[in-house]
C-alpha cells in the first residue's frame, strides 16, 4: 500500500550531507527537493544538478521521491523539467506542480515529459502533485483534477492560496480562536471532494509553526477526520508528530477488527447487511474498516 501521510519538502541548495542524512533518517511517505521558492534564482541550475544527483543515490529507502518545479508560468520551469527528469526521470516518482492555475500549464507538463521519454526511454509513471495556490486553481479545480492522467494528488498551498483570497492567516496562526472553527474547512472540504472525485490523493496543508507540535497534531487529526490522505509538512521534526496524528486509536482499531469479522459471519450466512449487536451494517463499510487497519500498520 503507498502512504501519503507526509509529504517533506527540502530545499535543492542545502549542503549535500545534511540533505542525504534528512533523507536517511526523516520516516516521511514522500520526499520532495525543492526547486522553487527556497531556491534563489541565480542558484536555479545549482540546485538541479544536485537534485539530479540526489535522485540517483541509493539513501531513498521506503521513500517516495519528487520535486518540486517552479510555476509554470514562469521562466524556470522548463528548463527545471528538462535538467530534472532529462536526468533522473527512471528514478522519479512525482513532480510538484506550483501555482497552475489552467489545462494549459498541466498539458505543457505533459508535452515537455513525453518528448523526454522518447529520448530517453524511461517508462516508469512520473505522477504529478497540483497544488492549490490561488482562487482560480480553486475554481478551477475540478478541470486541474481531471485534465491529465498523470494527476495523482491535489495539495493545499495554505499560504499561497491565504495570499491570494486576502485570508488573515498570520493572525490565524498566532491565535485560531480568533475564528469561530477551522478557517480554512471550506478550502479543505473542496480539495477533499475534488480528489475524491478522481481518484486522487489529497494533501493538507502544512503547519508553518515548525516547534508547534500540539497545534501541528490537532491540525493533523482534522485533517485526517475530514479525509485527507497525508499533510505537508516544512521539517523533519514534523514526520513523526503527523504519522501518530493519521494512526487510528486503539478503540478505532479494534472496531475495523470487529465489523470485518461481523461480515465475514454474515457473508457466511448468505446476506450482504444485517443488524449485529445492535448496528446496522453492510458493504460499505468494509473499505473503511481495511483502510484503519493499513494506518495502524504503517510505520511511524
Amino acid at each position: 500500500m503507498k502512504l501519503r501521510r507526509t509529504t517533506l519538502f527540502i530545499p535543492g541548495t542545502l549542503p549535500l550531507e545534511r540533505v542525504r542524512e534528512t533523507i536517511a533518517t526523516c520516516g516521511a511517505d514522500l520526499i520532495c527537493l525543492d526547486l522553487e521558492d527556497t531556491v534563489a534564482p541565480a542558484r536555479k541550475d545549482e540546485a538541479r544538478a544536485a537534485i539530479v544527483g540526489l535522485l540517483r543515490e541509493d539513501i531513498w529507502g521506503r521513500a517516495a521521491r519528487a520535486v518540486r518545479i517552479n510555476a509554470v508560468s514562469s521562466p524556470h520551469a522548463e528548463q527545471d523539467v528538462r535538467s530534472v527528469v532529462g536526468g533522473a526521470g527512471d528514478r522519479l516518482d512525482s513532480l510538484f506542480l506550483s501555482k497552475p492555475d489552467s489545462v494549459e500549464e498541466i498539458h505543457a507538463v505533459d508535452r515537455w515529459i513525453a518528448d523526454l521519454r522518447a529520448a530517453h526511454g524511461f517508462t516508469n509513471p512520473i505522477g504529478y502533485v497540483v497544488a492549490m495556490e490561488s482562487a482560480r486553481a480553486l475554481t478551477n479545480i475540478d478541470l486541474l483534477a481531471s485534465c491529465s492522467p498523470n494527476v495523482e494528488a491535489l495539495g493545499f498551498a495554505i499560504g499561497d492560496l491565504s495570499a491570494s483570497l486576502g485570508v488573515h492567516i498570520g493572525a490565524y496562526v498566532q491565535d485560531r480562536s480568533l475564528y469561530p472553527g477551522d478557517l480554512f474547512h471550506f478550502h479543505r472540504a473542496r480539495i477533499i471532494l475534488a480528489a475524491r472525485t478522481y481518484g486522487l490523493w489529497a494533501l493538507d496543508a502544512p503547519w508553518p509553526v515548525v516547534n508547534d507540535h500540539a497545534t501541528l497534531a490537532e491540525d493533523a487529526r482534522w485533517g485526517a477526520m475530514m479525509g485527507f490522505d497525508g499533510k505537508l509538512v516544512l521539517a523533519p521534526e514534523q514526520v513523526r508528530t503527523v504519522h501518530e496524528a493519521y494512526r487510528p486509536s486503539e478503540a478505532e482499531l479494534v472496531r475495523a477488527r470487529d465489523v470485518l469479522a461481523k461480515m465475514e459471519r454474515l457473508a457466511a450466512a448468505g446476506e450482504g447487511s444485517g443488524v449485529e449487536e445492535g448496528e446496522f451494517l453492510d458493504a460499505v463499510v468494509i473499505e473503511p474498516a481495511r483502510a484503519t487497519i493499513a494506518r495502524a500498520e504503517a510505520p511511524l
